[in-house]
This record gives structure tokens, sequence and C-alpha cells, in this order.
């Protein structure tokens, strides 16, 4: 009888794409005779077969013990077919995985080195905390394997063990400290590796390490490997804070010569969240002019925003709006350029500039970010934030140069000459505008985040970036026609709360209110699922106690 081998399983499956589950289910029956073959070649093929079908949905657990008999096969080739099924396809919960003990015992303490490496594979794949108590000191002594290539490996298997088994930690850390030191790179790469996801649940468990991982900091170039270094540091240092004057000298080294632009970021944001830019250590910037830590890591962080990799430009962005947190008074410089990112076509970008800028404004720039943030929200061309000059001296009730929309009541121009969205009476619909195929400003959470920014930046410590609160409360009124979300509940908690505080803006307040229960569009919205009606309740409140 002549097998079809996986070739000529793959080459079925093309030919028979109109009767597909016709074909697959003869193979099935096909396969499932040829697994009880005694021919181990035969076998191994028929598992080769179900494992790829078993990529298309199809159930192998009925050949869970077939797959542990090609897994002992001599053969290397069969051998390996019968791991990667087992990989594949076994779970926490199999069966047969008490059968598979002794055998992977076996693998790995045999003399065909890529009959371990399979063994440590599979083994990485299929651990259950049964198997990682009973194998763990087996492939703790692959480590000192004389390969790279298996002790490499044996790492990375052992990382999957201890998560099993949390007892073996206390036998593998000090293996870990000794092959810190292996004179293969991709060795100490692994160890590194190993360290760095270990110490994310528990840093103080690899404090240890710290003296090693200082030196290799200080003499290795590899730049993977230091981007690990550095991160392990961002861990440790957060149990132990004399470290961040232990690491402010060779970050600074790495900061001022790294070309590469993960490491540069890396080193950034370790600098910050360790708290290392709070050392009082001045270093030599490239004039030699003395200057802080805080300032060399600001500086460099434009190289991170600037550059047209989205990607770098995004991680820049999260390290200005972490330095922002800690050292305000640096990060205001980059708020020009930043500001500009606010009109990038790439939401995340775009969202993640907003987040730095909300932080760096201040009382002489809030109504200019405003004013741009609210451009964003109005996509109407009914809608005009820069009004037209009129040469009529009389025009805009008494402001020269301004010309209100017919039937506009003057007063709802602010004093900076902005035309209120809300003076229209009409709800403003978010629309794509231009040739973008998708502009960020039609995404509701977006939107929602960009009200929620205009409300905190304007109200944040009491107030302290407002200083016409006429401005606020028109900003407020016109957030719920152009907002294109149901932002009520925010919008009215706000308006209140200024209305209360703010004698002197009752007045306008009231007037507002007026304006806002007159409309009858607004009004009729209330039951609707984008409904304002908490602002309506608002407005109604303001107009009664006032």
């Amino acid at each position: 009888m002549f097998e079809k081998s996986l070739t000529d399983l793959i080459q079925g499956l093309r030919a028979n794409k109109r009767n597909e589950s016709a074909y697959i289910q003869k193979s099935l029956e096909e396969i499932q005779s040829e697994v009880q073959s005694s021919d181990m070649y035969v076998k191994s093929a028929a598992v080769d077969k179900l494992n790829y079908l078993h990529m298309f949905g199809y159930d192998m657990n009925w050949a869970n013990f077939n797959v542990v008999e090609v897994m002992a096969a001599q053969r290397f080739g069969e051998k390996r077919s019968g791991y990667l099924a087992a990989a594949q396809s076994f779970h926490q919960e199999t069966d047969v995985l008490m059968l598979t003990t002794n055998l992977i015992r076996k693998d790995l303490a045999s003399a065909n080195d890529m009959e371990v490496a399979v063994a440590l594979d599979g083994l990485a794949q299929i651990a259950t905390p049964e198997l990682s108590m009973s194998l763990f000191d087996d492939v703790l002594a692959v480590i000192g394997h004389s390969r790279p290539y298996i002790r490499k490996k044996a790492f990375m298997c052992l990382h999957k063990m201890v998560l099993k088994y949390p007892e073996g930690l206390h036998a593998f850390v000090p293996r870990l400290k000794e092959h810190l030191d292996d004179p293969d790179p991709s060795v100490v790469s692994a160890a590194v590796t190993v360290v760095c996801e270990l110490a994310h649940t528990n840093p103080r468990n690899y404090m240890p390490l710290a003296p090693k991982l200082y030196h290799l900091l200080n003499t290795l170039s590899n730049n993977w490997i230091l981007i690990k270094i550095v991160k392990l540091f961002a861990s440790l240092a957060s149990i132990e804070p004399r470290l961040a004057k232990k690491i402010h000298g060779p970050l600074s080294q790495l900061i001022c010569t790294t070309t590469a632009m993960s490491l540069l970021y890396e080193c950034i944001h370790t600098a910050i969240v360790a708290d290392v830019i709070s050392v009082p250590v001045p270093i030599a910037d490239s004039i030699g002019r003395e200057i802080e830590f805080a300032e060399l890591c600001t500086r460099k962080l434009a190289l991170l925003y600037e550059t047209p990799d989205q990607n770098v430009r995004y991680v820049g962005l999260v390290a200005l709006a972490l330095m922002q947190q800690k050292r305000p008074d640096l990060a205001s410089m980059h708020f020009e350029p930043v500001l500009e990112f606010l009109d990038d076509p790439d939401q995340t970008i775009r969202t993640r500039a907003l987040e730095a800028v909300s932080g760096m404004v201040t009382r002489k720039t809030l109504t200019k970010t405003v004013k741009l943030l609210m451009s964003q929200l109005i996509l109407s061309n009914t809608i005009s934030l820069q009004p037209k000059r009129n040469t009529d001296p009389t025009a805009g009730a008494g402001r020269p140069g301004l010309e209100t929309a017919p039937g506009l009541d003057s007063s709802f121009v602010d004093s900076a000459g902005t035309t209120l969205a809300s003076a229209s009476g009409t709800i403003i619909t978010p629309r794509r505008t231009g040739t973008a195929l998708f502009d960020p400003a039609d995404n509701p959470e977006y939107r929602l985040y960009v009200v929620e920014t205009i409300i905190d930046m304007c109200s944040r410590n009491s107030y302290a970036n407002l200083s016409n609160f006429e401005w606020y409360v028109a900003t407020l009124v016109d957030l719920v026609y152009v907002a294109g979300v149901d932002v009520g509940k925010l919008v009215s908690a706000k308006l209140l709360d200024a209305t209360v505080r703010v004698r002197q803006v009752r007045e306008f307040a009231i007037r507002m209110a007026r304006k806002l229960l007159s409309d009858k569009q607004l009004v009729g919205q209330v039951s609707s699922s984008m409904s304002q009606s908490a602002v309506i309740a608002t407005a109604a409140y303001i107009l009664g106690e006032y």
C-alpha cells in the first residue's frame, strides 16, 4: 500500500478545493490506519499530516499516544515530528504527559546535540508543574553543556519551567549568576533575558545579580543585551534607590554616545522611572558645558520624536510625558514641536502628543491649545474658528474688526475673537474631510479624550491656568455642540462648578444657559442616544438659582 506524504496531502488539498471537507475526511481515515503501523517511518509521516490538519482546526487528541510513540523514535527526523506534534496539540490536561517523563529525560542525556535541543524545545512548550518538578534537575544539568547552542536553549526552557515550578528558583538563580560571565554572547543574552522576564514579578530575588549586571553594562557593546540590562536596572532601582546614583555614569555615557534609537529610549526611560535624573551630578554636554543629567535626557528626547519612524516617535512622546511629570520645567521646552503632532494622521501619535501637551500647558498657551483641539472637533464648514475681518468699525457689537455670522448674537463672540460653535444652534456631526481615508477625529473615543483633556487643562489646580472665565464657560457650552459624543455629565459638572465658584462669571453663565434652553434642536435630542440632558438640567438650575 502506498501512503501519502505530507507534500501529497498539501497538493491534494489544493487540487480538491471544491470538496475539501470530503478529501480531509478520507485523509483522516487513512491517517487513523497509518498511525497504527509498526513502521515508525509511516507512523511519523501520519503524525506530520495529522499535525498539519490540526492547524486547520481538526482534533488530534485521539492520537496523543501515537504522538508519544513517535517522540520515542530512534531516528532524529521522526523524533522531531513527535515533539513538534506534542508542542502543537498537548495541553496541561493531556493525560499521556505522564508517559513522556522518562523519554524526555533520556533525550536530555543523549550524546546527540540535536536530540537534546529538540527535547528542550518540546519540554518548554508542554511543561506542567509535575513535569517541571520531575525534570528540573535534568535540565539544570544541561546548562553546563559544552555547546553554547544547547546552554542557550536550556536557559529558555528553565524559564518556562520555573513559572510552573517556582521552588526551582532557589537552584536556578545561582546558575544564572554564573553564566552572566559566559564566554558566548548568545548565552549571556539568554541569561539576561530570563532575569529580565523573571524580575518583572519579584525584582528583589535578583538583587544579588546587580554587581555582575553593572559590570556588563560597562563592558558590553551589544545593543540588544544592553537594552535588556538597562530595563532590568529600572526594575531593580524600584526596590533599591541607591542604584540610581550607581548607574548614573553608565547611563549618561550611553545617552551621549549611542546612535541606536531603541537603546537611547530605554536609557532615558530608565533614567526617568528610576529617578536617576534627580542625582545631583552634572555632566558635560557636546560643547563641554556642565548641565544637569535631566536636561541632557530632555534634549535627547527630540531625537526620538523627530524621527520619521512612527514607532520611535511614539515611544519618544511616551518618554516626554513621563519627563513632564518629573521635570515640567524642562519638558516645556518641547511644547511647540510637540503641538504639531496634534494633527498627525496616526491616532496613537496624536493621543500621546495630546497627553504630553496637556501637562505642558500654561496660562499663556492654554487658549492656543484649546483652539487647536476645538478645530479638530469642529469638522464642518459652517463654523469658522478664525472669523473674517470686517472693515465696518461698528461690527461685532462694539468689537472693531470682527464679523459675526448672520443672525448670531455678538455676545457669543469671546474676547479673543473666536465665534462660538454654540452660537449657530447646530449640533455638529463629525465627518471626514480632505482625502484621508480615516481621520482620527472621527473616532468617538478620541473625541471624548480631547474633550476630557480640554476640560482638565482648564480646570487643573483649581483653574490655575485660567485668566478669562467667560471664555471657559463659553468653551464648555461650545463642547456640547461640537463634541460629537455624549459629554453631558462631564460638561454640566464643570459648568456648575465654575458658576458657583466665580461670582463674576454668573451673568455670562446665565446668558449661556438661556441660549442652551432656547435651542429647540438641543432640547429635542435629550432622549436620543447622544443625549446631553445633564447640561440641559444644569442650565435650568443656573437660571433658577441665579
